[in-house]
């Protein structure tokens, strides 16, 4: 046999055999016998629901909420409608995850505070367009502040931007 051959083979060998191991390593951390593993997502190897990070969710609705301001403030309909929209997305994300922490049922206060405030910024847009926007959104941030509060967080308190963080986004309307 010639040398590349050979080589060859012993790759395929060696790429069969990590492979097993990897294979027999999933198994074991499955059943709960390795601890510590480091792994690129975590295995819900249960019926749980799957737990979900408020903060992670709440940084991307503010963040939304910045660039609902701006579209907003540039009068492009289109671009508040989106990002309103993108909202709503991650407030019924928090709603529907049943998530109660020391007591608080967090999800069903998104329900009452966010996912009605931001339906009724919906209506809101459909009817009269951005007439009246800025009354409008420091509505809805003062209901976000509202809910902070009654969650056990009255020290988040949202509030119209000062500031454009967003300068890579160009928020006019374009022809």
């Amino acid at each position: 046999m010639n040398r590349s051959l050979i080589l060859s083979i012993l790759a395929l060998l060696g790429v069969f055999v990590l492979f097993v191991r990897q294979s027999s390593m999933l198994d074991e951390l499955r059943k709960g016998r390795i601890t510590g593993a480091i792994t690129s997502a975590p295995l819900n190897t249960t019926n749980a629901a799957p737990v979900v990070e408020v903060a992670h969710y709440m940084g991307r609705i503010q963040s939304h909420a910045e660039k609902l301001w701006w579209a907003g403030q540039a009068g492009n309909l289109e671009l508040a409608k989106f990002y309103r929209h993108e909202i709503k997305e991650e407030m019924e994300e928090i709603a529907n995850a049943g998530i109660t922490n020391d007591g608080i049922r967090v999800s069903e206060n998104m329900k009452v505070y966010g996912i009605r405030a931001i339906d009724a910024l919906k209506a809101q847009i459909a009817t009269d367009g951005l007439k009246d926007f800025p009354a409008r959104y420091e509505a809805l941030v003062n209901t976000c502040t509202s809910c902070h509060a009654v969650s056990g967080h009255p020290e988040l308190r949202i509030r119209v931007p000062l500031e454009n963080r967003f300068t890579g986004q160009d928020f006019s309307i374009k022809p």
